[in-house]
This record gives structure tokens, sequence and C-alpha cells, in this order.
């Protein structure tokens, strides 16, 4: 798993976005969860998380395969979660390039 302050700084921007919304951020080929996401994602599906960061200010991250990203979307889905799906574009730079929401009222 992939941790940076850029990285966090980016995941807090989108989540600003998307406040109503679990983010998913795609980092590479994988899928990356922060703080309260990544704390609602282990919640619901088991997701081990790590911390990260400064001492003084840990980040919780979690993280899974992008091959994985249905079964875990699913299960947030069908637990009445919102999903933010933040996905890379194919640039060198591999920024994000779309964001898509999934509504978890099913």
């Amino acid at each position: 798993m992939v941790f940076s302050e850029k990285l966090e700084q980016r995941y807090r921007e989108l989540k600003g976005e998307h406040p109503d919304c679990v983010l998913v951020m795609q980092v590479g080929v994988f899928m990356q969860v922060m703080n309260d996401d990544a704390r609602a994602v282990s919640e619901i599906t088991g997701l081990k998380l790590k911390m990260a960061g400064d001492i003084d200010s840990p980040v919780v991250v979690g993280g899974f395969p992008k091959s994985g990203l249905d079964a875990y979307v699913g299960k947030l889905v069908r637990a009445g979660r919102s999903v933010a799906i933040a996905v890379q574009d194919d640039s060198k730079e591999r920024s994000i390039g779309e964001v898509i929401r999934l509504d978890g009222t099913i």
C-alpha cells in the first residue's frame, strides 16, 4: 500500500467534494481508503487497516487490489453506503480522471 502526504492531501480534497460517500481512490493497481472511510470499509468488509503518516497526526489507511473493487464496493452498497470511486486516467502523471458515484440506497 502506498502512502504519502501528497496522496493524503489529494484524498482529503476528493473527500471534501464527496463528503456523503465512502471514497475509494485508485493508486496504481490498488484502491485505497483513509481515516473514517477506512474504518467503515473495515467494519463492513473485514479489510485490514494500518497506521501511516506522522506520529503526531496518524492516518488510518487500508487498501485492496483493483481486481477486488466489485466485491468491496458491492458489500458497501448492499450495506447502504454510498461510494465514490476516484479512478486514475492513463496519463503519465496518473492523476484522477473521473469520480464515479454509486448510491447505497437499493
